[in-house]
């Protein structure tokens, strides 16, 4: 009797078990995929972070091939300037001096008193013009010409002012060549440039080649270094560009330059048995103490794309690394790759961080991953969790502290993102924070929203992180339906001086073909369209299409150069 008892219990306590987890993980086996967690040891009340550092992998190493090379580059062009006299009636011109941007020359001379220099680049209409000021008074003047137009004789006027206010200019021409045969192809849809942020639209792609164009579409800068995924405005105006050598697959060398072309720091990112081109996935930011941080992939396990390293930018080394597995339940990735299709050669694609964003309000960070469809801010270099946007399903009960709960009625989490970033305060409250980013709408891993790929959206989300809750204020892509979906890649950015958004959705399957739009609107609802670009001729699978875009002015705050010989 008592064994029979003995085994009623035991039975009793296995169904009781069964029907728990069966509700918890769901009744059947995608559902698993749909993140399960029954593996999470964390208390409710426990902080989840990056683990304590530990001996840091060196992943990152300064190189100076390309900077010795350049040294020769300019010696030659010193030598030749040193064999002439110029002044600003006859000035020394160069014609994409270091080899690499064909679309910008090199112009240096001399006056005999202190002047200031203006250059501009003549435009095809009144909004065309590309001009740029060096306010420091000097005698030698070695200044960059930005903003030449391809396949075309070019106008460029020199101004120079005295510290007595007397100007003098000096007008000459830059003729330039086509475009390479792979470019391609942009047409302006509509622009109203009078409304638009002011600068250019750069275009970063999958692969090949950043360029930028201005509101008619022209190209008006590029350059020939293939580039894939990385470019960006760093604080002293040069740009962070990530390229390879010519014939090799990996991108893994990040360039510091300016738009002329002249590289100031270059750094060599090094996988071993890594074979994809993808070396780094698929961001780098600035820190404020000047480094680094990089999305990467950790070699020593059997997933990839869910790990980040801070590069020191004197020395090229890495000084820290972070594991994405720190901080989620291990079913997140060891049972994605047996589920989900995106489980590649060299590893499992479980989380797929795609950007990072520094919010320097509290020493945090924006993160997006693409394939944990969410969007998360977490302290750093700590790592605790602030909040977790994305939807509720299947998460651990020692995660619901982070999720955010929506205020919308009819609120739709984001699935497949990318790109969040900080915006300013727009209702006047401290307690919440606005943010912008791009819902690309393609459920990964979590949820089950009816409306997946349907449409593409930009959102502007509201969360106030005291009460946990979230709420959308804006957005613009749904109404345009299939014709704005992007199933991967996009951008979203805040333009701060118009509060228009530039949004891109970048790998559109259209039937006349591939192709990405880069839209700018206002902040109305529904919003109006200033500006969009339709850029075109890739095709599909290629990843020539375009991964975001930014739009920033040809010259940077560091854009006045000394002569060579100084």
């Amino acid at each position: 009797m008592r064994k029979t008892l003995a085994t009623f219990v035991v039975l009793a306590i296995i169904m009781i078990a069964f029907f728990v987890i069966l509700e918890y993980t769901g009744d059947a086996p995608d559902e698993l995929a749909k993140g399960a967690g029954q593996k999470v040891e964390a208390a409710q009340n426990s902080t989840i972070s990056f683990k304590p550092d530990g001996e840091v992998e060196q992943l990152s190493t300064s190189d100076t091939r390309r900077i010795r090379e350049q040294e020769k580059v300019e010696q030659a062009l010193q030598k030749e300037y040193d064999a002439g006299s110029y002044s600003l009636q006859n000035p020394f011109v160069k014609h994409d001096p270091y080899g690499v941007a064909p679309l910008t020359a090199l112009t240096m001379f001399e006056t005999d008193d202190p002047v200031r220099i203006t250059v501009t680049v003549k435009g095809k209409d009144e909004y065309s013009d590309v001009s740029h000021s060096i306010d420091a008074y000097k005698t030698k003047h070695s200044i960059p010409v930005l903003g030449l137009y391809p396949d075309y004789e070019n106008m460029v006027t020199i101004e120079a002012t005295n510290e007595a206010g007397d100007t003098a200019e000096h007008t000459f021409t830059v003729e330039t060549d086509p475009l390479p045969d792979d470019f391609l192809t942009n047409e302006a849809a509509e622009a109203h440039p009078e409304k638009m942020e002011n600068g250019m639209t750069f275009i970063i792609p999958s692969t090949r080649h950043a360029y930028a164009v201005d509101h008619n579409a022209d190209v008006r800068w590029y350059s020939t270094l293939w580039n894939s995924h990385i470019f960006k405005r760093l604080d002293n105006g040069n740009v962070l560009y990530i390229t390879k050598e010519e014939g090799q697959d990996e991108y893994n060398e990040v360039l510091e330059m300016d738009m002329l072309g002249k590289v100031y720091n270059s750094y060599l990112i090094q996988l071993d048995d890594y074979e994809k081109t993808n070396v780094v996935h698929h961001e780098i930011i600035e820190l404020p103490n000047g480094n680094l941080l990089a999305t990467v992939h950790d070699m020593a396990s059997p997933y990839i794309e869910d790990e980040m390293i801070e590069i020191d930018r004197e020395t090229g080394e890495t000084v820290r690394d972070f594991s994405f597995r720190d901080l989620f339940p291990e079913d997140f990735y060891e049972d994605y790759g047996n589920i989900i299709s995106n489980t590649f050669d060299n590893g499992v694609d479980w989380f797929h961080q795609n950007a990072i964003w520094y919010v320097e309000k509290d020493d945090s960070i924006l993160v997006s991953s693409r394939h944990q469809d969410l969007i998360m801010k977490l302290s750093y270099p700590d790592g605790e969790i602030d909040w977790i946007l994305a939807d509720h399903e299947k998460w651990p009960d020692a995660y619901d502290k982070y999720l955010l709960e929506p205020v919308n009625d009819d609120f739709k989490f984001p699935a497949g993102p990318h790109a969040p970033m900080t915006m300013p305060d727009f209702d006047n409250n401290e307690a919440t924070n606005d943010y912008l980013l791009f819902d690309n709408n393609v459920v990964v891993t979590r949820g089950k929203d009816p409306l997946s790929g349907d449409f593409s959206q930009g959102v502007q989300y509201r969360i106030n992180p005291e009460e946990m809750t979230v709420e959308e204020v804006w957005q613009f892509g749904r109404e345009r339906g299939e014709d704005f979906y992007s199933r991967i890649v996009g951008d979203a950015d805040y333009l701060e001086e118009t509060g228009n958004r530039l949004l891109t959705s970048g790998y559109i399957e259209a039937e006349e073909g591939m192709n990405s739009r880069i839209v700018e609107v206002n902040d109305k609802q529904p919003a109006d369209v200033t500006y969009e670009l339709v850029v075109s001729s890739f095709e599909k699978k290629s990843h020539k299409q375009a991964y975001r875009a930014e739009r920033m002015p040809l010259t940077g705050t560091g854009m006045a150069r000394r002569p060579l010989d100084e």
